[in-house]
């Protein structure tokens, strides 16, 4: 995101690249679909799940939420609309104008989607698959009042489940769920949030969201969040997941993992005064300081493009911006110093998804921040065994060596692109950026 210092610059030769006919579409906001507010994001059996509202009319001033509809990708970039549920297959009013925040869980081989009831409780729907058909569970409230479930399984040997939700009006309330994921195994508990962020929220603030990374458990509202080693708190507020792309206290929104990438996805009114939303996506990180850091930089640079998809046009390509890469591949960095990846080592890769060449010839360049041992660069297309497009020498003994590969094979429209490493057993490079310069 921001340059660093010692780093090594390698070059390789000229790409010949043609590409014919295509649009890459917007992919901000994520679907065609307006209207989409309230994102939940679950990845379920390796598909990505939306769970949203859905604000009626765009001319409407105070929320009319008749449904809620889901959606399911498996690329981040095709969003299916794949199910509407409707207040009449639950215990809601069939012509309600209520269907406010969602979420959705899976346990024991079934999927359970939680709703609310405007203010007045948050139900439960239960279903063998994640897009339903969903039938009411219990046909009245699994807690009352108040709204906005965010449902959170733990890292612990039992898995335990819990449900989060309420307002600052009364609380933020937090509650373990029973096996069954429909009946609450304790009584409701306030989640005390220490900080000037909390205290200065709007009274009204709802829409949390919780997740735990490392040691430390995220519950976030609005643009700001709040951490904690308990998960039932105190919870002392850190600071702003981001600016900018109005990621304000209207922010609702929930953050996802997706092949080892961490993304935050929110929603925001397209007009003033007016009760109609949709919703974008970011990459996001956490930084070496436990801070979380929306990927504005990304959307300053590329918001229509979207993630999941990149252009071969672009002035840089940062290494965190990945679709997917080795398990063991870290993503290291400060808030305002930027991200790079690190403990890239032999038999290690990363893949870009959806690269776009045009038709034009580029040299491509590499750029490191460290590099020990000895090796080389394979830069792949399609698939981890696809054809090599070249291949470059790396050496901790020459590091501003500028190498020149030849006899490139061309390359057309959309690819995935791989860079796969090999290398000594001491072999251990950090990845900054990469990039094709336009010849």
């Amino acid at each position: 995101m921001k340059t660093y210092n010692n780093r090594i610059l390698l070059y390789s030769t000229m790409f010949g690249l043609y590409f014919f006919g295509g649009i890459v579409n917007a992919q901000n906001p994520i679907t065609t679909f307006k209207g989409i507010s309230d994102p939940h994001i679950r990845v379920f059996n390796d598909t990505i799940y939306l769970y949203s509202g859905h604000d009626a009319d765009p001319n409407d001033k105070t929320w009319v939420m008749r449904d809620w509809r889901v959606f399911a990708t498996t690329n981040l970039l095709d969003w299916k609309h794949v199910q509407t549920i409707s207040p009449k297959d639950n215990y809601m009013d069939d012509n309600s104008e209520d269907c406010w925040a969602s979420d959705a869980s899976a346990r024991n081989g079934n999927y359970y989607f939680y709703f609310s009831d405007r203010k007045r409780g948050i139900g439960v729907m239960k279903a063998k698959h994640p897009t339903g058909p969903f039938t009411d569970a219990l046909h009245k409230p699994l807690v009352s009042p108040l709204h906005d479930p965010t449902l959170y399984t733990d890292d612990d040997k039992n898995k335990t489940p819990y449900l989060i939700y309420g307002d600052k009006t009364d609380a933020y309330y937090i509650v373990k769920l029973n096996n069954d994921m429909i009946s609450t195994a304790e009584t409701p508990k306030p989640i005390e949030i220490k900080g000037d962020a909390w205290k200065n929220a709007p009274e009204w603030m709802d829409k949390n969201y919780l997740f735990k990374y490392k040691e430390l458990y995220y519950l976030s509202w609005g643009n700001q969040y709040a951490v904690s080693k308990n998960i039932y708190g105190p919870y002392e507020c850190v600071d702003a997941v981001g600016t900018g792309y109005k990621l304000g206290e209207f922010a609702h929104g929930s953050f996802f993992w997706w092949k080892g990438q961490f993304y935050h996805i929110w929603c925001y009114y397209i007009r003033d005064g007016y009760k109609f939303r949709e919703s974008i996506i970011s990459y996001c990180h956490i930084d070496d300081n436990g801070h979380i850091v929306t990927d504005t930089n990304f959307l300053d640079k590329h918001f229509s493009n979207g993630v999941g998809q990149y252009n071969a046009s672009w002035k840089k390509i940062e290494a965190e911006w990945y679709y997917e890469k080795s398990s063991n591949i870290e993503k290291r960095g400060l808030k305002n110093k930027g991200f790079r990846l690190t403990n890239i080592k032999d038999g290690n890769w990363i893949r870009y998804a959806e690269m776009l060449f045009k038709n034009e010839n580029y040299e491509f360049q590499l750029q490191l921040n460290s590099v020990q041992g000895k090796g080389f660069l394979e830069i792949r297309q399609g698939n981890l065994s696809g054809q090599i497009l070249g291949r470059i020498p790396i050496d901790s003994d020459n590091l501003q060596k500028k190498y020149i590969l030849k006899n490139m094979h061309c390359l057309k429209g959309k690819t995935d692109l791989y860079l796969t490493f090999k290398g000594t057993e001491d072999f251990n490079v950090a990845l900054d950026y990469f990039n094709f310069l336009r010849k």
